[in-house]
């Protein structure tokens, strides 16, 4: 019977965690979609891989580099989720 709740419960945290990372890359297209622009990519950013223009990333919050286009021109940009405030855009 422990076993059986132990799986239940990971099962759980995962769905969650993979869920979470859905709804932020769906915040991300729509946040670029309201600016004109189409998503290429969305690269979740490890603290190894570099945090982009963000100094401080603390425990809980996750880093997502987006490559989009705007009128034909490429561009990158940055999102920063788990704040207090929200979102923190760097687009």
């Amino acid at each position: 019977m422990k076993v059986l709740v132990l799986i239940l419960t990971l099962a759980v945290c995962i769905w969650v965690v993979m869920s979470q990372g859905k709804r932020r890359e769906k915040r991300i297209h729509n946040k670029i979609k309201s600016m004109g622009g189409k998503v290429i990519t969305i690269e979740r950013s490890t603290f190894l891989a570099g945090t982009g223009p963000f100094k401080v990333v603390s425990k809980g919050r996750v880093v997502y580099r987006v490559v989009y286009t705007i009128d034909g021109e490429e561009k990158e940009g940055w999102a920063r989720f788990g704040g207090i405030l929200g979102a923190d855009w760097r687009l």
